[in-house]
């Protein structure tokens, strides 16, 4: 496989990048909720909070839709209180979007312990070009892996690696970029199934 990482903010590095020179985003962009674990036993170990996660971070999507080939797609994390914002954002920039998939974290978080329900899963956004298609079965909406547990975090909003391989294997054959590289879970998937992979990652 082959790999190029880039440290800046995604908005300057994409519009470098070759137009149609990815096959498909896999990301996990600020929801804006500004979260931090209080669960992890060294902090000293990562910086507590990820930056630009006071609002919903937006202005990428027209940059996505142009590195992505005819054939692509992607796949955006959020949660739920902030979908609009993402929904608007992909549609604004001519994506088509198809699917909202739910990711089954298996172990629920804390939040809220008398006001809420337990926080059970995040959600993923699934937009595509003109001639995308699945490569092989069609998959299913709900996907079960069981989250990063808070003692084991090197990132605040870190996502399991299994999780991710397992949309890698749904997107064509081919290059796979994430613009909020984070902890770098999308390349370690890319990594392991031997997938081309660009990573973007401010901080």
């Amino acid at each position: 496989m082959k790999y190029q990482l880039y440290h800046g903010d995604c908005l300057d590095i994409m519009p470098t990048l070759p137009a149609q020179s990815v096959d498909a985003i896999i990301c996990d962009p600020p929801y804006g909720i500004d979260y931090q674990s209080a669960r992890r036993t060294d902090k000293a170990l990562w910086k507590p909070k990820i930056l630009n996660d006071e609002i919903p971070f937006l202005g990428w999507g027209e940059h996505a839709f142009r590195l992505v080939k005819n054939a692509g797609c992607i796949l955006v994390f959020y949660r739920w209180d902030v979908q609009q914002a993402f929904y608007d954002e992909l549609l604004s920039a001519n994506w088509i979007v198809k699917s909202q998939i739910v990711w089954n974290k298996v172990s629920h978080g804390m939040g809220d312990l008398g006001g809420e329900f337990a926080p059970l899963h995040e959600n993923i956004l699934f937009a595509r070009k003109d001639t995308f298609r699945f490569p092989g079965a069609r998959p299913k909406t709900i996907l079960t892996h069981l989250k990063v547990m808070p003692e084991n975090l090197m990132h605040p909003n870190e996502k399991p690696v299994s999780l991710v391989a397992q949309l890698v294997t749904k997107a064509p054959p081919g290059v796979i970029c994430d613009p909020f590289m984070g902890s770098g879970t999308t390349g370690l998937a890319c990594l392991r199934l031997k997938r081309d992979f660009i990573g973007i990652e401010k901080d």
